[in-house]
């Protein structure tokens, strides 16, 4: 017989699952309180997205950008360091030239004037990417600074002195302003009065240096001397460097002075008897007329006793004092200029010729002289 067991009153209910369970929500509040969905989340996501790919190209587009003025910046400066190199060697090509040109016109003759071919500024000389100009200029034409030193020009030095006292005279400088020359160039450490400098000045000065007791091998030294220093409140003729420089020049021997070349100032200097007067005569007969860029009718000196014989004859100057006096020249100075895209070089060259006409250059500066 089967016998039927009712369950227990005490056991709980059977449950059996027939469906899928209902979607699942995760409740996240926001600020109207109403819950988020995943729909809701995913949406959101596709913006956060969108943002972040925006800022990786807006930074891209800087970055490219900045990468391009980079490189448009590498490129002109490369453009330029090769255009100022094939600059400066342009300008150097200039002294082949220039020593050519002097070589032939010691060949024609035996002396230097300013109607010479070399004394006259050529045309620009066409290059490949420019051109090239270039101008000689006589430095025997000027007053040697290095003639007052005692140990390059023992036999004139006092002659010379006594010349360099009025060429600062005729320039307007206190002629005291010598004495510190002198004293530079010398080889002691004794001051000459009144108005001399040795070490005891110059290192009481802001800052402080030394004499250089030796010669001097650029004309710009002269601003370091006691009376040529720009700021120098002693000195009251004011910048006394600016106005002595046109006139004078540093070479490492002593000089003649070219009476063919010299302006009128130095030559004013030559003599205490010498007056404007005789200088205008002077340049009027070697230049050919008073109009220096007319050289017609030039007539310069040949010789130095030709120029005694005008001094004599002419400006009635028997005894005129020709130390230290020439008609040729053996220093010049090249300034050539290059020009090639949008960069400028210049080149300043001294080259000395002996005086079988052979030239070689002894020394160089590049943008100032």
């Amino acid at each position: 017989m089967n016998v039927k067991t009712n369950p227990s009153p005490t056991a709980g209910p059977r449950h059996r699952f027939t469906a899928s369970p209902p979607s699942l929500r995760f409740p996240r509040i926001t600020g109207a309180g109403r819950p988020v969905s995943l729909c809701d989340l995913h949406n959101k996501q596709q913006g956060v997205a969108l943002v972040v790919a925006v800022l990786v190209v807006a930074i891209a587009a800087v970055l490219a950008t900045a990468l391009v003025d980079r490189l448009n910046l590498d490129i002109r400066r490369t453009e330029n360091l090769i255009h100022s190199e094939q600059a400066y060697v342009y300008a150097q090509g200039a002294e082949i030239i220039a020593t050519a040109a002097l070589h032939q016109d010691r060949q024609n003759n035996k002396y230097d004037s300013l109607d010479e071919t070399w004394a006259m500024e050529a045309p620009p000389f066409p290059v490949e990417g420019g051109a090239v100009t270039g101008k000689l200029t006589d430095l025997q034409g000027c007053f040697n600074i290095n003639n007052l030193s005692r140990v390059l020009n023992e036999a004139n030095h006092e002659n010379d002195l006594q010349r360099f006292y009025r060429l600062l005279s005729a320039v307007d400088i206190s002629p005291m302003a010598g004495t510190a020359v002198v004293d530079w160039l010398d080889d002691n450490m004794e001051t000459t009065p009144p108005d001399g400098a040795e070490d005891d000045w110059y290192m009481g000065l802001t800052p402080p240096y030394r004499a250089a007791n030796g010669i001097i091998t650029s004309i710009s030294e002269l601003r370091m001397l006691r009376g040529f220093e720009k700021n120098d409140t002693e000195n009251a003729d004011g910048n006394a460097f600016e106005k002595l420089a046109p006139y004078i020049c540093a070479l490492p021997i002593a000089t003649t002075i070219n009476v063919n070349t010299a302006p009128d100032k130095v030559l004013k200097s030559l003599s205490a008897e010498m007056t404007d007067d005789d200088v205008s005569k002077i340049i009027e007969h070697r230049n050919g007329g008073p109009d220096p860029t007319d050289n017609t009718n030039a007539e310069p000196f040949e010789t130095l006793d030709q120029f005694k014989n005008f001094m004599h004859l002419t400006l009635n100057k028997p005894d005129f004092p020709t130390q230290n006096l020439g008609v040729a020249t053996n220093y010049f100075l090249l300034e050539a200029t290059a020009q090639t895209g949008n960069n400028r070089s210049t080149l300043y060259s001294i080259i000395q010729r002996d005086d079988n006409g052979s030239c070689h250059v002894i020394a160089r500066s590049q943008g100032v002289w």
